[in-house]
């Protein structure tokens, strides 16, 4: 799920303001959170970058499994093979 562009930037211009009329703790606390805002920003925009391209599996590298039942649970009140049969 993306962030808007837009909404993130309006965030930095909030925390732009705070930190031009803050004292010296808001203005770190809000110069971090433009940081971390930024970077949100510079993630998503490589993470749409790096989005690899679905591809086809080949049918040969499936391997199919054969489960074989070896020594089968006998049970006097059993009704029969079925798992669902009590």
């Amino acid at each position: 799920m993306a962030i808007d562009t837009t909404r993130i930037l309006n965030e930095i211009d909030k925390h732009t303001k705070r930190a031009r009329n803050g004292d010296a703790a808001k203005t770190r606390d809000s110069v971090v959170a433009i940081r971390a805002l930024c970077d949100l920003l510079l993630e998503d925009e490589q993470s749409l970058n790096d989005i690899p391209a679905p591809r086809a599996v080949p049918r040969s590298s499936l391997q199919s499994q054969t489960v074989t039942a070896v020594n089968k649970l006998k049970e006097d009140d059993a009704n029969g093979d079925s798992l669902f049969e009590f």
